[in-house]
């Protein structure tokens, strides 16, 4: 069975180096340096820079071994959407452009999220339109905040519009939290390479996200844009888990067209991000259905997930229907990637 991948990574070094300056870092609040530091994860994850700008034979060829059709591209954690909107503009607009250069070289392998200015959300939603209209990208990832200002800011309301109207897909992708809330939750007596992955990648970074999609329900961003859809990784960043609990409880102080629930399940994709567990894949399908699920690897960031990313649905209980609806239909018509993907209507 083909597979369209979601939450793969794609970075511009032009872009990179010119985003170099404004770039914020992470700064521990207990250092041991005789530890391992931040600048080891990527050698002990197997990531490397040259992975990640690269969109050509390395890619295609971990592509072929996992059985993947075609790969959407999102900027990497490098991303330059939340710097100073004078300084975002162009660097998303080059960053845009250098993706659709890089996808046009295998259309029918790779397509693309754009990078979108969000700190200046008029500027925003004219880059999506621009970036959807004119180079062909199937959406926008957005990653984190901007300026401490959570998505369901009425700030933002621009860039939700502009999806709705394009009928394209935002998706959500977990970025550094503020070091307060890492410093009083993720710090303690362990390195500084443990403290980043734990407010990062390992824990804190997927529960601010999810916290933001829970945000967005509870003020009824998708009452004001009921054809709105937001896709989040991870199985869901947390939200599945305890979507129930927040109906019991928040949905009884909320004033909603639609149960949190009823919400979730009309507006929300999800996909795995390469964490390819079999309960996680029950429990979130139970709660979505599997119109609503779709694929992702997280490349290059999750390289070692090696053969498990072929067979992880062909091993799981579903249907044959239902298989090819989170392996590749459902992008396919979420995305509108009919006649780009090569042989989508079933020449598994």
């Amino acid at each position: 069975m083909k597979l369209v991948t979601l939450e793969e990574h794609w970075e511009s070094q032009q872009v990179n180096e010119a985003a170099k300056p404004y770039l914020p870092s992470w700064t521990p609040q207990h250092h041991n340096p005789e530890d391992h530091s931040i600048a080891d994860f990527a050698a002990m994850s197997g990531n490397t820079q040259s992975a990640i700008t690269a969109a050509g034979e390395d890619r295609l060829k971990f592509m072929d071994d996992n059985g993947i059709a075609m790969q959407i591209m999102g900027y990497g954690d490098n991303t330059p959407q939340n710097l100073e909107p004078s300084v975002a503009i162009p660097l998303a607009r080059q960053a845009n452009d250098e993706l659709t250069d890089a996808i046009a070289q295998h259309p029918d392998r790779l397509g693309g999220w754009a990078v979108l200015p969000v700190g200046d959300p008029e500027a925003a939603a004219s880059e999506l339109m621009r970036a959807v209209q004119e180079k062909g990208l199937q959406g926008a990832m957005i990653h984190g905040v901007y300026n401490g200002k959570f998505f369901d800011d009425p700030f933002y309301e621009p860039i939700f519009a502009m999806a709705e109207q394009l009928n394209v897909p935002l998706y959500f992708h977990p970025a550094l939290i503020p070091g307060n809330i890492s410093g009083h939750y993720f710090e303690g007596e362990w390195s500084e390479l443990a403290a980043y992955t734990f407010a990062g990648a390992g824990w804190g970074w997927h529960e601010d996200l999810g916290v933001q999609m829970v945000r967005l329900i509870m003020d009824g961003v998708f009452d004001r844009h009921p054809n709105l859809h937001i896709i989040t990784g991870h199985w869901g960043e947390m939200v599945p888990n305890f979507i129930e609990r927040l109906d019991q409880t928040v949905g009884l102080a909320v004033k909603l067209d639609r149960s949190i629930l009823e919400t979730y399940r009309d507006n929300f994709f999800i996909t795995p991000s390469g964490m390819l567990y079999q309960s996680q894949m029950a429990l979130t399908k139970t709660i979505m259905g599997a119109d609503h699920l779709m694929y992702s690897i997280d490349y290059p960031y999750n390289q070692r997930v090696g053969a498990a990313a072929a067979h992880f649905l062909d091993e799981a209980d579903l249907t044959d229907d239902e298989r090819q609806k989170i392996g590749y239909q459902n992008a396919v018509d979420l995305l509108q990637l009919d006649g780009k993907l090569k042989g989508e209507k079933g020449n598994d």
